[in-house]
């Protein structure tokens, strides 16, 4: 295994303590269905709780703090996406962002299944989880009502409704990617691959087919 702080949660012996913390939580949150509790959390990095307490109160704030660093890494990985793509071309830039969504939770598949399943933490209760959910919806906004305005999408398309169709769409692929349910499924591409070529396809059919 290599060391350090795994992204998909499996606590290395390299790593910072608060480093091994977050992803010793998200590795139990992941096996135990619920969020653990900070006794749990040291127990599985064996070293004592006053090591922990002084900066996480509870279980759900270390939770928290893990997946708050994940999605800081979204919104880089998606704003650089963005920036590589023709400025002219909010459509391509769209789809830009529904890539590195997918390769996001291709490396991080507990935060995913997290964020995903509200029932064990729900990240709407969560101002500082929130916001970058927020700010990502807004992003895709902006491209769909500049798409929009250079008459690649009806005039009285709903953008709002664009957003979370295009949401619920990723989700779902990055889920089958994830459940391996997706290799193989496309000229024997891996399951990563394909779903971007899913994806690909989705923006073009989704703007084609509300052109005036």
């Amino acid at each position: 295994m290599v060391k350090g702080m795994m992204t998909n949660g499996s606590p290395g012996q390299t790593a910072s303590l608060h480093e091994r913390a977050m992803a010793a939580s998200l590795h139990l949150t992941d096996s135990l269905g619920k969020v653990p509790s900070l006794a749990q959390v040291v127990e599985m990095i064996d070293v004592p709780k006053a090591s922990i307490d002084p900066v996480f109160a509870e279980g759900r704030d270390l939770l928290i703090a893990a997946i708050e660093r994940s999605l800081t890494i979204l919104i880089a990985d998606c704003t650089s996406a963005v920036v590589k793509v023709d400025p002219d071309d909010p459509v391509a830039q769209f789809t830009a962002i529904g890539e590195a969504y997918l390769d996001w939770a291709s490396r991080h598949p507990v935060q995913f299944r997290l964020m995903a399943d509200t029932r064990r933490l729900d990240y709407r209760t969560v101002p500082q989880l929130r916001r970058y959910v927020d700010s990502l919806n807004q992003l895709m906004a902006r491209l769909l009502l500049r798409a929009r305005q250079q008459g690649r999408l009806h005039p009285r398309e709903d953008v709002e409704m664009l957003v979370l169709s295009s949401r619920c769409f990723a989700m779902g692929v990055a889920s089958m990617i994830l459940d391996g349910r997706l290799d193989g499924r496309s000229a024997g591409a891996d399951g990563l691959s394909a779903g971007k070529r899913l994806m690909r396809d989705f923006v073009l059919r989704m703007a084609r087919s509300s052109k005036p």
